[in-house]
This record gives C-alpha cells, structure tokens and sequence, in this order.
C-alpha cells in the first residue's frame, strides 16, 4: 500500500517555494523614472504660489533635488509657506519641505 503525500507536506513544500522566491528577489530602490516638465519662469511660479497659498488649493508640483545625489520628484498636496523661500507640501502621508528653487513647475490639480 503506497502513502499519498499529504496535504501539509504539499502546502510546507509549496510555501517554502514561494518564500524562496521573495527572498531571491532583487530589494535594491530604483526610483521611478520622471518624465522631467518644462521649467516654469520664475514669475509665474511665484504668482502661482501665491494663489495656491492664499486659495489653499490642491496642487502638483515637480520637484528637484537638493544635490545631484537625488531625484526629481512629483508630489501632489496643500503648499504653505513657512518664510524665507521655504515651503511645507502636505500631501497624504507625506509632508515635504521644500526651497523656493526646487520647485521645477507647478499646477492646479
């Protein structure tokens, strides 16, 4: 009389090949490539902030690194300014601070 596999031998061996799997998987960070906007004039940038401030309005922006070790960034959220140049994103989970020059352009969503 010959012995059927039974059904936690075939799940263990079936989990342990999925587990195997994930960990083969490569977790290094590879950012999302950008599709990099049009730089918006610095006038225009600005009288849009201002209204987007004032209204309070719900934007994107597209936002450059600080330093060539980053990336260029999208962000949707409420903009406030906190002084000199500077501004606080509020987006979902994610609040950005960020200076008047890497805001690369600007839009109403």
């Amino acid at each position: 009389m010959q012995r059927e596999p039974s059904i936690i031998k075939s799940a263990s061996a079936l989990i342990n090949d999925k587990l195997q799997q994930l960990l083969d998987d490569d977790f290094s960070f590879k950012p999302a490539h950008i599709n990099l906007l049009n730089q918006q004039p610095t006038n225009q940038r600005l009288s849009f902030l201002k209204k987007a401030i004032e209204d309070k309005l719900n934007v994107f922006l597209q936002l450059m690194p600080i330093n060539n070790d980053g990336y260029p960034v999208n962000v949707r959220g409420i903009i406030k300014a906190i002084g000199n140049k500077r501004y606080l994103v509020k987006s979902h989970n994610v609040n950005y601070i960020v200076n008047f020059d890497q805001i690369r352009y600007i839009a109403n969503i």
